[in-house]
């Protein structure tokens, strides 16, 4: 039962990382991409917005699949979905070419991600929902690990397009295994409940807002945190991307701890995982003017922001078991709106007042988060 528990999460832990290298791989490969494709940069940044655009859809009038369907039929459709997705993106020939794949990759997100949460929940003993969602969730720190490096690697000295060849070898690995793992015990309703009567239960609209705030303020920071280093540190880009590797180390070392979420309750610790997060958005500011503290920093902010994340999935999964694909749903498509709203506000922000705007922001938005998880801390 231990073996069959631990192959089942590998490879979630696995669906996760296709995920989180889709995310973050263009990002420094901006330029190649658009040499190859014969354009700028800004135009291979609207694939990243087909991408998210198309998850966040997917998400909101998808994701209940999961709660209809068996989730190893469910999920294999979605990677076989998503390797296509990467397929296509390897054989683009203009931006618009990479950006009706990257839509494809999206579509299948918004299906996978939250089956594959919701998934990671229903497995997990009693009692244990944060230790193992947390371990799933290690595939977002490998992606950004991994994933960011690898990509520039393989483009400096290969071509760009192995990257989403390798992924889409990686995506037909992980349909094979999904397709081979048993439902365990799974029981489908014949009728996935409706998002309106999901979004009535009590808490729920709570989670989704913090989940909303929670994500806009990282995406906003993340989205400005490597330039404004590069800019008043004056080091080079790899260096400056040593502080995403930091953030990712720190972010797999939360889900390293998450056991203890489930010692002490879920709900009663998330308020002050949640204040530990909105400090340490302030503490960037001074941190970015000097390497090694940025470093810390963003360690310390990637362990705290483990359970923001984890602790947002596990509650709305736990509020309505029957429509978890329906609730974690919801959560992704708010993700997506942060992906796409994070950066805007920020960017105002820095362009007109500076970083210590941006520092300001994520901590109130993360201030609004605290209040709103100690108001439901004892659902």
């Amino acid at each position: 039962m231990h073996s069959s528990l631990s192959l089942r999460l590998a490879t979630l832990i696995a669906g996760v990382l296709l995920i989180g290298a889709n995310s973050f791989v263009l990002g420094p490969i901006l330029g190649d991409v658009a040499e190859a494709l014969g354009t700028n940069a800004i135009a291979i940044t609207r694939a990243i917005s087909a991408f998210g655009g198309a998850t966040a859809i997917s998400a909101f009038f998808l994701s209940r699949l999961n709660d209809r369907f068996e989730s190893r039929v469910v999920l294999t459709g979605a990677v076989l979905l998503m390797m296509v997705g990467f397929a296509g993106s390897a054989a683009s020939w203009n931006w618009q070419s990479l950006a009706i794949a990257q839509a494809l990759a999206g579509l299948a997100t918004g299906v996978l991600l939250p089956g594959i949460y919701a998934e990671a929940v229903r497995i997990a003993p009693v009692g244990q929902g944060a230790r193992v969602l947390g371990s799933v969730l290690s595939g977002w720190s490998i992606a950004l690990m991994a994933g960011v490096p690898v990509s520039a690697l393989l483009t400096d000295y290969l071509d760009w397009r192995v990257a989403y060849v390798l992924l889409a070898v990686i995506a037909l690995a992980v349909a094979v295994g999904l397709a081979c793992l048993s439902e365990a015990g799974a029981q489908r309703q014949p009728r996935a409940p409706a998002r309106l009567a999901a979004l009535k239960v009590t808490g729920v609209k709570s989670l989704l807002l913090t989940g909303l705030c929670f994500m806009t303020a990282f995406y906003g920071t993340y989205a400005l945190l490597a330039h404004h280093i590069r800019d008043v540190q004056g080091i080079s880009a790899s260096l400056s991307s040593l502080v995403v590797v930091a953030y990712g180390l720190g972010f797999g070392l939360g889900g390293m701890s998450a056991r203890h979420a489930d010692r002490f309750g879920p709900g009663r610790v998330f308020p002050f995982f949640l204040m530990a997060s909105a400090v340490l958005y302030l503490l960037l500011v001074p941190a970015a003017h000097h390497f090694g503290w940025s470093l810390l920093t963003a360690l310390a902010l990637g362990f705290f922001n483990h359970f923001g994340l984890n602790l947002v999935v596990l509650r709305l999964a736990g509020l309505w078991p029957e429509a978890r694909g329906a609730l974690i749903g919801l959560n992704t498509t708010a993700t997506y709106i942060a992906v796409f709203c994070g950066p805007l506000l920020t960017g105002a922000l820095y362009a007109t007042v500076g970083f210590a705007a941006v520092g300001v922001a994520a901590f109130l938005l993360l201030a609004v988060c605290v209040v709103l998880m100690w108001r439901i801390r004892l659902l």
